[in-house]
């Protein structure tokens, strides 16, 4: 991505949230870039909904709001199937009795500005206990979900009791939506808030005419932050700055150095909200320029790179360990590169005297198969 196209984007998206915080916004030329190259900036950082909102007020020329028109024509039918989705995996489990939180998409969106499509559509994400996942899977699963075909565990197999203790969620997928189904907020311990603690915190907003229980905004904000996806996506670091403009959000500590990091980045990308505590402005100012210039990059490419998802790489393995140097940080990091959750999910044995010679020869073989397929 140019230069100058990421510097327009970057320019547009604060005047948006000016005029969201009730300021007067400043012009910004988008005459020197193509509005070829300014959509796929838009739809790489999946701003459509924010400059849509905002793009006559932002003097966008009629050939960008056009298109930013059918999109979010078109992002609103997968937004409305979201809805009836997240209201009917959510009924399902409070019905049997299990307690969930709606994290993200639709539940952040009307949390951060009252508006169900503020940030387009995607999957569906469930909080529930750590104690009550076996629960849950046999609710989604009566009511058609189903793992995808590669990771089809049960509670009676071993994979299933890695999966639960190093990972961090499930996907189901049915006729709609995905769902996936977590038991923790992240890979991190320094992340892993005890459900009560959340639950205790909880806000409620209104999905699809449906009061739900979502995080507070504190937890809301801690966990947007830790998640690291405004390192390569603006998108998340906008939520970041909708949830900061809450002085109840802010307040306090509970911020771990990956959290810090992307308010640091929201910061120098975006900007942050006016009247944020100077001990936290402190705090942002000690994070390294290098962490920074990284994001710069990320934000660049034309494809959203991938930043600690989980998936058992040496980048999950460098999160780890700049997250945090304690030994449940250790265990997790060394867990991620050895035998990380998303590696026992073909596995079908009961033991782990079984299971885990299994799951280390397929980690073993798969390189080489891929390698083979590639020459």
């Amino acid at each position: 991505m140019d230069a100058r196209v990421l510097d327009v984007l970057r320019r547009l998206v604060v005047q948006a949230l000016a005029l969201e915080e009730g300021q007067a916004p400043e012009a910004v030329s988008t005459e020197e870039i193509s509005t070829r190259d300014l959509l796929i900036a838009v739809r790489r950082h999946r701003l459509f909904p924010l400059l849509h909102e905002h793009g006559r007020e932002l003097k966008l020329p009629d050939e960008v709001t056009d298109v930013l028109d059918a999109w979010h024509e078109q992002a609103h039918r997968g937004v409305l199937v979201q809805a009836v989705d997240t209201v009917s995996a959510w009924q399902a489990l409070t019905g049997a009795g299990i307690p969930a939180l709606a994290l993200k998409g639709l539940a952040l969106a009307v949390l951060t500005t009252g508006q169900i499509d503020a940030r387009g559509p995607g999957d569906v994400d469930l909080l529930v206990p750590p104690d009550r996942v076996a629960d849950a899977h046999a609710v989604l699963t009566a009511r058609g979900l189903e793992l995808h075909e590669d990771g089809r565990i049960e509670p009676d197999m071993w994979a299933w009791r890695h999966v639960n203790r190093w990972g961090c969620a499930l996907i189901y997928y049915g006729p709609g939506a995905e769902i996936d189904l977590h038991w923790r907020l992240d890979l991190a311990p320094e992340d892993d808030t005890p459900f009560d603690a959340l639950w205790q915190r909880r806000e409620q907003v209104t999905v699809g005419g449906t009061p739900i229980p979502t995080l507070s905004r504190y937890d809301a904000l801690r966990h947007s932050a830790a998640h690291r996806e405004g390192w390569s996506s603006i998108r998340t670091l906008v939520d970041l700055r909708r949830l900061a403009r809450d002085p109840e959000a802010v307040a306090g500590t509970g911020f771990t150095p990956t959290a810090l990091t992307s308010l640091a980045i929201a910061r120098a990308s975006i900007g942050l909200p006016e009247g944020l505590p100077t001990r936290l402005h402190e705090r942002l100012d000690e994070v390294s320029p290098a962490l920074l210039e990284r994001a710069q990059r990320l934000h660049g490419l034309d494809e959203p790179g991938r930043v600690g998802a989980g998936r058992g790489t040496a980048r999950d393995l460098r999160y780890l360990m700049a997250a945090r140097r304690d030994a449940a940080s250790l265990r997790q990091a060394v867990m991620t590169v050895v035998l990380p959750a998303h590696a026992a999910l073909p596995v079908r044995s009961r033991s782990a005297w079984t299971g885990i010679p299994v799951a280390l020869g397929l980690r073993l073989v798969r390189p080489l198969q891929r390698a083979r397929r590639a020459g």
